[in-house]
């Protein structure tokens, strides 16, 4: 387990986020894997695909913004070494984690035809969009629950175990995937379902491998006792989580309206759009821990009043977020077209797939600074910060510029949004700056420019 409050802040968070990026990893590989194997039954199951995440995203977004609000209550009172209401709150997020999911999910289902017709996807692409998204939508109480778990887990210092649950499960998805799609080994040959059905069976093993670890870290209690009671703790828990949720579906939200205008264009424009998110969140792996791994961090350094520790912090997400932002736009530059090779045999959607990152892949910086602040807002417990500045991106940015972009069909789309994550890195950056004057922080007076040159001189073996 790190110990958040006592490790090297540096060695804390890469402890933190190397296990949390294998996770992630082991998890988004295999959706990438997911979408390489239903390429193999034609571009309209690609398609099919890539309009069912759409709302996949959205319901996972909901509740890994409820997660995150949970982990800053979590974090803050582990800081504040207050283990009763740790148990306390741990039960009765999963409580309210599991019934409204499934609450939303099964209402879902009766809407199914309605929503994706609104996004724009074809007759012909229906039954498959029904045959992927019906189970998903009946067992994806079990992926939100053990999301809450392991956020949980992460906020109390043991980062390395749910990761390795959730590599776990991507392990079983892949095996499942295989057998169930094709019919091997006796199975039956289910096509778009199989890959469905397979993601279910692998959430199963997550639900109860995180509630193993919740167990042993002895975190469930039906009979803590702290001052808190159900009532204050399930207001704090809302109060905390409405801005993290609205937050987190922004995302999703966004991504339903891009593959709207896209399907204007064409449905093999949004088979390469699902590829390239695919490809897309498996390359910005590091960055996604950088940012899962720095709220807790500095929620629980929050709690113990170490704020020299969490300015730390902050300067190792921005740097962070800024290297492995400017490596995954050199990986994707050069080799974005063999790649896209791979999970489609139609040129249209190569092409589409390949300009989508001779676009996107160079505002990598930026999008990940918007990542990491947003996080770093979280973690202090400004969760209002995080959702102004996602806000911000979505409404000011992202939708009216890929909406201008669109009259000059798919490339300028894709321009349009690689515009609306550089000037999301800038806005949250400006914000962070803000926030730094207001609690008159020492990083309000770092020349960042000259920060990132003494790191170049070192990096060439010279003194800094």
């Amino acid at each position: 387990m790190a110990d958040l409050l006592k490790d090297k802040t540096n060695k804390a968070l890469v402890s933190m986020s190397v296990p949390i990026s294998i996770g992630m990893l082991s998890t988004f590989l295999f959706q990438v894997i997911d979408t390489y194997f239903v390429g193999q039954l034609g571009p309209e199951a690609l398609a099919a695909l890539s309009f069912a995440s759409t709302v996949y995203f959205l319901l996972v977004g909901l509740f890994i913004g409820f997660s995150v609000g949970i982990s800053i209550i979590i974090g803050q009172a582990t800081g504040a070494g207050e283990q009763e209401k740790v148990k306390k709150t741990t039960i009765i997020a999963i409580g309210l984690s599991f019934s409204l999911t499934s609450f939303i999910s099964f209402g879902l289902i009766s809407l199914v035809d309605p929503i994706f017709q609104l996004l724009g996807a074809e007759n012909t692409i229906l039954p498959l969009i029904r045959e992927y998204i019906i189970p998903l939508l009946m067992g994806i109480p079990l992926l939100t629950t053990g999301i809450l778990c392991g956020g949980v887990l992460r906020a109390t210092g043991n980062v390395t175990k749910p990761e390795v649950i959730m590599a776990i499960a991507g392990v079983i998805n892949l095996v499942f995937d295989y057998l169930l799609i094709f019919g091997k080994f006796g199975f039956p040959a289910m096509g778009i379902r199989g890959a469905a059905l397979a993601t279910v069976i692998s959430w199963v093993f997550v639900i109860l491998g995180m509630f193993l670890l919740l167990f042993q870290d002895r975190l469930i209690s039906f009979a803590a006792k702290t001052k808190s009671s159900s009532r204050q703790i399930i207001r704090e828990i809302f109060s905390l989580s409405g801005p993290t949720i609205v937050t987190q579906i922004i995302g999703p939200f966004t991504l339903m309206y891009l593959t709207f205008l896209l399907a204007q264009q064409s449905s093999l424009a949004v088979a390469a759009f699902g590829v390239a998110g695919r490809i897309e969140t498996l390359l910005m792996i590091g960055i996604l821990g950088v940012s899962t791994a720095i709220t807790p961090f500095i929620a629980q350094n929050s709690g113990a009043k170490e704020q020299g520790r969490i300015e730390e912090a902050i300067a190792f997400g921005g740097k962070s977020s800024t290297y492995l932002g400017l490596l995954v736009a050199l990986l994707l530059l050069l080799f974005i077209r063999p790649i896209a090779g791979l999970f489609s045999e139609s040129e249209e959607v190569i092409k589409y797939t390949s300009n989508y990152f001779y676009f996107v892949s160079l505002s990598y910086v930026s999008y990940g600074l918007y990542l990491i602040t947003t996080s770093i807002f979280n973690g202090l417990k400004l969760p209002v910060n995080s959702l102004k500045i996602s806000l911000v991106k979505s409404f000011l940015f992202t939708i009216p510029f890929t909406l201008i972009g669109s009259f000059w069909g798919i490339s300028g789309i894709f321009i349009g949004l690689s515009l609306s994550n550089i000037l999301a890195g800038l806005y949250a950056s400006f914000e962070m700056r803000k926030e730094f004057k207001r609690v008159n922080s020492d990083l309000a007076h770092v020349d960042v420019w000259k920060e990132y040159w003494k790191d170049i001189l070192w990096l060439f073996g010279r003194k800094k």
